[in-house]
């Protein structure tokens, strides 16, 4: 799996991410928006890892 498609995933869980969460939270104010970005970024970097260990697990197999 290249780097780009990688990507394109971890920027796409972040985004969906925010935008679930802010319409659970149903409150929209300037700090709630930022923490969920900050949680969606540790989300993506989560995510991120997940999927290089996934690949590089299968690649060995």
């Amino acid at each position: 799996m290249n780097k780009k498609r990688v990507l394109v995933q971890v920027l796409a869980a972040i985004v969906l991410y925010v935008i679930i969460s802010l319409i659970l939270e149903k409150e929209y104010s300037n700090d709630i928006i930022m923490r969920e970005v900050l949680e969606g970024l540790v989300f993506g970097a989560l995510y991120g890892a997940f999927i290089w260990f996934r690949e590089k697990w299968k690649n060995k197999e």
